[in-house]
């Protein structure tokens, strides 16, 4: 009895351990993904700001159809990003997927093991 509950004990140990691992490689992963998400939009948002200055500069007497035209295009552009992160959120995550499989892995192997004595 004292060896199979030093086993569940190391069990949990390393699964913990493996948990906490994910966690911080998700972590990690989701940092990374935010800053290069923040200065990629910043760097778009100015560009694109600079481009349209120019664009209207060059085809002056068109200012207001210009602005009109790259206003429509910013909106439907937000407003498809908007519909892409409600789809992206509706979504199941699959954080802990690995854990959650080892976790049921063991428990199997537990109830194996338990059965067999009697």
């Amino acid at each position: 009895m004292k060896g199979m509950i030093a086993t569940v004990v190391a069990i949990a140990k390393t699964r913990a351990e493996l948990l906490v691992t994910e966690l911080e490689e998700e972590k990690f992963r989701l940092m990374t993904l935010w800053s290069k998400a923040i200065g990629a939009a910043f760097l778009l948002a100015v560009g694109l700001i600079m481009a349209v200055i120019c664009f209207a500069l060059a085809f002056w007497e068109q200012r207001v159809l210009i602005f009109g035209l790259c206003a429509a295009l910013f909106i439907a552009g937000g407003l498809f990003l908007i519909s892409s992160l409600k789809r992206q959120a509706s979504q199941p995550s699959k954080m802990f997927h690995a854990s959650l499989a080892e976790l049921e892995a063991d428990m199997a192997q537990l109830r194996r093991t338990v059965k067999m004595p009697e």
